[in-house]
């Protein structure tokens, strides 16, 4: 038996449960106060407190459920602390899975977005964090994306589990409010230089990032302008926008779905899932291009940006745009190494693989390699 150096303390589940928030919230806190001197490890603190989160979400449905393998369940060694257990994604997929909760596309991508970066941070370097000067700015935008979404969860959908914990939450939501204000304050000191270069001619539109008037147009496309946010160093792209309607699946009321957030009907309040939109949409959008010309009924892509688990990319006012990332312009091909339709670079498609295959291409080229040497 491997020695253990660490010991745990016997605990009931709702002791386990209690302490797994408790540690969440001082990761939260951990974050919040390395924002201004160490924005590296803020990031790595935060992801961690999201993680433990959903695991406190499983657990309070059962305790297996946060383990990596439930199937070598044993409740002293759960109890003592020994035990590997599950991902995020792992934690996202059992509440899909077994308990039938599902989170909105959007909310996860973000969660997800944050754990790259975590992931670049410990396990190799992010040079896209390596600027002290715009580095916290990206970090305030990256966690209130992710505590928006988060505090939601905690205050709304899972309220009933967390509630005993409420006003730890609520000092969380008073201190990620201080740190928004610092992207305010960072705008106040840059506007002078905003409105310079708006004489001068150039166009500055609202960032996606940060959400402040201060991005610079570098370049305008069909799909939508490059930028440059002066705030947040966010380079984006300001998608060009749709006026293009569904049908609201409550009232049947026309409603606007695109590059919206939540996507609510106007007329009767329904709130519309991805889901909905995503049904919606195949009803109304699925025709496709001039390309799709072989007899499907359906021309659906998946996204080669957001790889939703759901085909999410339609033909709308004559550009592919996916409703779940609001990504727009790539062409939408079948892939010819493993029949897939889906967005990318078509080139990079025919000559190497798709997103949905490149593992098994890179895989290929790896044994390729093997060989020759």
């Amino acid at each position: 038996m491997a020695r253990k150096f660490v010991e745990q303390v016997d605990k009931s589940n709702t002791e386990m449960f209690d302490s797994l928030v408790c540690n969440a919230i001082d990761f939260l806190r951990s974050s919040i106060d390395d924002l201004d001197h160490r924005p590296k490890n803020s990031i790595v603190d935060f992801y961690t407190a999201i993680e433990l989160i959903f695991k406190a979400r499983l657990m309070s449905e059962h305790w297996t459920l946060i383990l990596s393998k439930p199937e070598l369940a044993r409740l002293d060694n759960f109890r003592t602390g020994d035990f590997h257990s599950v991902s995020l994604k792992g934690s996202v997929d059992r509440l899909h899975n077994i308990l039938g909760e599902k989170i909105d596309r959007k909310v996860i991508n973000t969660f997800e977005v944050l754990g790259e970066h975590r992931n670049q941070i410990v396990h190799f370097s992010h040079t896209s964090y390596d600027n002290a000067s715009s580095t916290k700015a990206k970090v305030v935008v990256e966690q209130w994306r992710s505590w928006h979404h988060l505090y939601f969860l905690l205050t709304s959908k899972w309220n009933e589990i967390f509630y005993k914990h409420i006003e730890e939450i609520e000092d969380i939501q008073r201190l990620m409010l201080t740190k928004r204000d610092y992207l305010r304050v960072r705008f106040t000191e840059l506007e002078k230089d905003i409105d310079i270069k708006c004489k001068r001619g150039e166009v500055i539109i609202a960032c996606n990032a940060c959400g402040f008037v201060a991005a610079i147009v570098e370049k305008t496309n069909e799909w939508g302008d490059n930028y440059h946010c002066l705030i947040c160093d966010d380079r984006g792209i300001s998608i060009k926008p749709t006026d293009a309607t569904i049908e609201c699946p409550e009232c049947s009321s026309l409603v606007q779905f695109f590059n919206k957030s939540p996507v609510i009907c106007t007329a009767c309040n329904y709130p519309l899932t991805t889901e909905d939109v995503i049904a919606k949409c195949a009803d109304e959008y699925s025709n496709g291009d001039d390309y799709c010309c072989d007899g499907r009924d359906e021309w659906i892509a998946e996204c080669h940006q957001c790889r939703s688990t759901i085909p999410s990319v339609f033909f709308i006012d004559g550009l592919w745009s996916c409703v779940v990332c609001h990504d727009r312009g790539w062409r939408a091909v079948i892939c010819p190494h493993c029949d897939e339709f889906v967005t990318g670079d078509p080139e990079a498609i025919e000559y190497c693989a798709c997103f949905k295959c490149e593992d098994v291409f890179r895989n290929k080229m790896k044994r390729m390699f093997d060989s020759v040497d």
